[in-house]
């Protein structure tokens, strides 16, 4: 049995209390993908910089969100829920922080965690709601020979009230990643990754930390993912995700797949494992799956393969096959999130 991720009385509290605002009204067609909302992506210069794009869920009116800098990298964006923010992780030389900017540009801050030696880096922001994001930290442990603790945290957007979510014991044995909320905070999901063998899983919790169930195999090796926002409907509860090989490190495609949170047991979730594509004969590379504010939609990366500097940002109805290509230079274009435009807020 797996070791049970451990949620404090305070968190218990916090989850209880998120409130998650309803994404605006659908307007896409019945034969497209949603073209409500933004979508914020990282692009990589030819000097290795990385900053953040910002356009609407169409494709029109793209600018730069953060500016670029030499040294400098802007990666894993999330929109918060009510569209007024978005998180993202700042690096910098050897200092990896999180940073809030709104989505016209304004308002671009670091926040502060506590990340201090020895701490090393805050990485991988997410939402819990408005009020309160999720993040992994990097910390040197007192006995160097156990590796590092990479764990999963949550704090104020003002970066008060931090608290740790991942069991101690996780430490030097799984680095956790990744954490979500269900709509109606039943239920939280994350991503474990085992340090030995270097395979990951997806994982549902329960918020007193509770009822831990494993939703996918190690050996799928699954990364990037996403829990739809959807509260009814075909996407309602379901966790898009990318693999690399389908779990085969040797294999150079990566798929997308879906598998329901709802699963009773790892037998029951593998059986209803669902691809979205299918890239093995192609050598193709779909990643980083997100859904669109009311998980009608996703919005993906293309590469024609791992030797192509050209990665697109791409959307699709779901199940449907139609898409619609978001991202127009020819840099290396990832890492797309997608959430509501604020009233004046959004691109002009």
């Amino acid at each position: 049995m797996q070791r049970a991720l451990r949620l404090t009385t305070a968190l218990v509290s916090v989850v209880a209390a998120l409130t998650i605002a309803n994404p605006l009204s659908a307007s896409a067609t019945n034969t497209g993908p949603s073209t409500d909302g933004v979508i914020v992506w990282s692009t990589r210069a030819a000097d290795g910089s990385e900053h953040l794009l910002i356009a609407r869920a169409d494709g029109s009116h793209q600018h730069d969100l953060t500016k670029p800098a030499t040294d400098t990298k802007d990666s894993d964006a999330q929109i918060s829920p009510n569209g007024r923010w978005i998180v993202y992780q700042h690096d910098q030389g050897d200092s990896e922080t999180i940073h809030l900017v709104r989505p016209d540009g304004r308002g671009d801050h670091v926040v502060d965690v506590g990340c201090v030696n020895p701490c090393k880096a805050a990485a991988g922001p997410t939402w819990l709601s408005n009020e309160r994001i999720a993040f992994t930290l990097v910390s040197g442990l007192s006995n160097p020979n156990n590796g590092e603790s990479i764990a999963l945290y949550t704090a104020r957007i003002d970066g008060r009230n931090v608290r740790r979510l991942s069991e101690p014991s996780s430490d030097g044995v799984y680095e956790e990643q990744y954490l979500r909320a269900a709509p109606d905070h039943r239920y939280l999901t994350f991503l474990r990754r085992r340090i030995a063998d270097e395979t990951a899983a997806l994982f549902r919790v329960a918020p007193d930390g509770t009822e831990l169930r494993q939703l996918t195999p190690y050996s799928l090796r699954v990364d990037v993912n996403d829990l739809s926002t959807a509260r009814r409907g075909p996407t309602k509860d379901l966790l898009v995700f990318e693999s690399g090989g389908r779990g085969d490190p040797t294999k150079p495609f990566v798929d997308l797949g879906t598998v329901p949170a709802t699963c009773r047991s790892l037998s029951d979730c593998t059986s209803k494992i669902r691809w979205l594509t299918d890239n093995a004969a192609t050598g193709r590379r779909n990643g980083n799956p997100q859904w669109s504010p009311r998980g009608t939609s996703l919005v993906f990366t293309d590469r024609a393969s791992g030797a192509e500097p050209n990665v697109e940002i791409w959307t699709m109805r779901y199940p449907e096959s139609t898409r619609r290509k978001i991202s127009t230079s020819p840099n290396f274009d990832y890492r797309a999130t997608w959430g509501p435009a604020a009233y004046g807020l959004g691109p002009r």
